[in-house]
């Protein structure tokens, strides 16, 4: 009985350190993958969740799949690090093993990111310079106007919009000129920060300032995200 009751041990440990290596070679297949689709400069963190791992293979489907990664380029922007949850993932052994042509799908993805403030900076007139106020955004500075730098202070909000960032004027002062009419120099501070190409088919959903950057959310559905 001693004897059995070992055997019976030292068999569900291999099967689970089984289990653990072949989620490691599946997680850095579709590492290699992601990486080389949406030209990323490092291999991204990927996790599949569940267990055991082998049964969600035979089934064909996967509860979670996590990606990380620390810097990806988006529309000449860089998202600082991204984190993507997919859910209902469904893929083939033969997919998992890096075999076939067919795609890897995700019923939902749904991911956050951080964009640093020189990437809203560097599309605002020259001479004006923002920090974080708290849910908005103070710009400060010089602004051109009819061969003349004129200073500005103003507060802008953040959204989104269909094509990324949406930065839009508060309000606007420009002291010693009360004549000036306030068009003139608003709409210079009515910018888009373009993110409609982000990883994974993810669409902006939300923004938000932080004292750090710009936390911004996505989401998306029926999403195919990795081809054997």
């Amino acid at each position: 009985m001693r004897k059995l009751l070992i055997g019976v041990a030292v068999l569900a440990v291999l099967l689970v350190a089984a289990d653990r290596i072949s989620a490691a070679v599946a997680e850095n297949q579709i590492s290699d993958r992601l990486t080389s689709a949406y030209g990323l400069p490092d291999k991204p963190g990927v996790s599949i969740t569940g267990f055991p791992f082998l049964t969600q293979v035979a089934a064909g489907d996967y509860q979670q799949i996590d990606v990380s990664a620390s810097q990806v380029p988006a529309d000449g922007a860089t998202l600082h690090d991204l984190k993507v949850r997919l859910s209902g993932v469904h893929a083939t052994v033969s997919q998992v093993l890096g075999n076939g042509s067919s795609m890897v799908t995700a019923d939902r993805a749904a991911g956050s990111a951080m964009v640093g403030f020189g990437t809203v900076d560097r599309r605002l007139p020259g001479g004006l310079r923002l920090h974080p106020d708290g849910k908005n955004l103070r710009v400060s500075g010089r602004l051109a106007f009819h061969g003349t730098r004129i200073p500005v202070s103003a507060t802008v909000a953040v959204g989104v919009s269909g094509s990324g960032i949406r930065v839009s004027p508060v309000s606007v002062d420009v002291p010693g000129l009360p004549g000036l009419p306030v068009s003139a120099y608003s709409s210079r501070l009515r910018i888009v920060v373009p993110l409609s190409t982000l990883p994974l088919h993810l669409r902006l959903t939300s923004v938000h300032v932080t004292p750090d950057g710009l936390s911004i959310a996505a989401s998306a559905s029926d999403v195919q995200f990795a081809r054997g």
